[in-house]
């Protein structure tokens, strides 16, 4: 691949010059710059350097993905260490490690060089803090980089005009299917439905066959149904786009769709479908996997989990939402992703931008989506090229669930990233709604209380 000089990205032009430089306050730059850089590189005193955290730390054994990532990032850090070094660093942690590491750091001024947040979103914190840098004069004044974050510049655009993260992958999230037990409770399959009245339909033929259409928990998975839902209509879409802004959920749209999650989603699965437990409780995916449960709802990646599954990987297939005005809807985050220390200098803020144009060129975008790692944000992969490159089942997959959420007339952010703290507060409702404990508008008008207590 080849790379641009890191001096054609500054802003003024001018490096400040070649020498060794400090942290300025940001985590990483001092005791980091001795830490080991990328395999078969060494550091060189006199060249600025920059020190990247990320949360891909898992053995090749564990998950092939993480080790993919890291040879992507050595790479980088290889073909520039005669210009500067880049040091790369695996947190233990994850994306959630670096993100507790980050809030505890900012209350003494100290902060990543750069950091992958990998959807925990640090940017309210960090901006509040004054430690982080605004992306987006280097993302307007290059066009392909502008093109390579892709959604992520609308998504992440504040309201005062800046952009503090992009990211190289995104959300994307519709739902899975098992064709075979649709086929055996003769009922039409997802990618055939036209409203949700069709889901409604399939639902009770799965339910008469024996078959549990679904496994569920008071957390992911039914946020992403009812986030699919919300998308039935443009009342219920101008609604879902307001998010953190609503003043009150006393509106017909969410009231009504906490009445479908209760009378035609809840109601139809037995206890033994649904965790009450949330986001922590994966059986709705082992259900999935194992061939209990007709549909998952979940993202793109699940396909590294359909590997050698009992319901057999060619049974399963990749579906958007219906919607009643007939159009397709998909969920696609992109979120925080990388995050610039802005204490840095001109120099070393440069070598991070050149690191974010790599990890989102189309080189890049093409090996996360062919080594089934998951989805990237830019709108211009051709998902048919991808296709013929790919040679594992589980690859190939993936590349078609990318590519039917890519055709999806509506793409809208996730459920956390539209209601922010709130899902919490909607989601522990769900198991209310499950046993008839609470009505729809019990439950809007407790989240309407804790709206107005914050």
């Amino acid at each position: 691949m080849k790379m641009k000089k890191i001096t054609n990205l500054l802003l003024a032009g001018v490096l400040v010059g070649s020498m060794a430089l400090t942290g300025c306050g940001s985590k990483g730059s001092t005791e980091d710059a001795a830490a080991t850089p990328a395999e078969g590189t060494e550091a060189t005193a006199e060249l600025p350097t920059v020190t990247f955290t990320h949360g891909y730390y898992h053995d090749e054994s564990e998950w092939a993905p993480a080790a993919e990532m890291r040879r992507i990032y050595d790479e980088f850090a290889e073909a520039h260490k005669d210009e500067f070094n880049f040091v790369v660093k695996a947190d233990q942690g994850g994306a959630e490690g670096i993100y507790n590491t980050a809030l505890n750091d900012l209350s003494s001024g100290e902060f990543y060089d750069i950091a992958d947040f990998g959807g925990w979103d640090i940017t309210e914190a960090a901006v509040s803090a004054g430690a982080i840098m605004d992306l987006k004069p280097y993302l307007d004044a290059d066009a392909d980089l502008k093109a390579g974050v892709g959604i992520c510049y609308d998504q992440n655009l504040t309201e005062d005009g800046k952009i503090y993260s992009v990211r190289e992958q995104v959300e994307g999230v519709g739902f899975w299917y098992n064709q075979a037990l649709f086929e055996q409770a003769g009922a039409t399959t997802p990618n055939q439905w036209t409203s949700w009245k069709d889901f409604d339909v399939a639902v009770d033929k799965l339910v008469e066959a024996g078959i549990s259409p679904y496994s569920l928990n008071a957390g992911w998975p039914t946020n992403i149904l009812a986030a699919g839902y919300a998308q039935r209509d443009e009342a219920s879409r101008e609604f879902y786009a307001n998010g953190k802004n609503v003043e009150s959920f006393n509106d017909e749209s969410f009231l009504g769709t906490m009445a479908f999650l209760q009378d035609n989603v809840l109601a139809k699965i037995d206890a033994a479908h649904f965790g009450p437990g949330g986001d922590d409780d994966n059986q709705y995916m082992d259900d999935f996997t194992s061939g209990d449960s007709a549909m998952l709802f979940n993202g793109v990646w699940a396909t590294g989990d359909f590997v050698d599954c009992e319901a057999g990987i060619e049974n399963l297939k990749p579906a958007v939402f219906p919607t009643d005005d007939g159009k397709k809807a998909g969920l696609l985050s992109g979120g925080c992703g990388f995050v610039v220390s802005d204490s840095l200098s001109d120099e070393q803020k440069a070598i991070c931008v050149e690191f974010i144009k790599y990890m989102t060129s189309p080189e890049i975008a093409s090996r996360i989506v062919e080594n089934g790692i998951g989805m990237v944000p830019s709108t211009t992969v051709n998902y048919d090229e991808a296709a013929a490159k790919v040679e594992s089942t589980e690859g190939k997959l993936l590349v078609e669930a990318c590519r039917t959420l890519q055709s999806a007339d509506v793409q809208v952010l996730g459920w956390g990233n539209t209601f922010g703290d709130m899902e919490g507060e909607i989601q522990n409702k769900y198991a209310g709604l499950k046993e008839g404990s609470k009505t729809p508008q019990q439950l809007v008008e407790e989240l309407d209380q804790i709206k107005a207590a914050e």
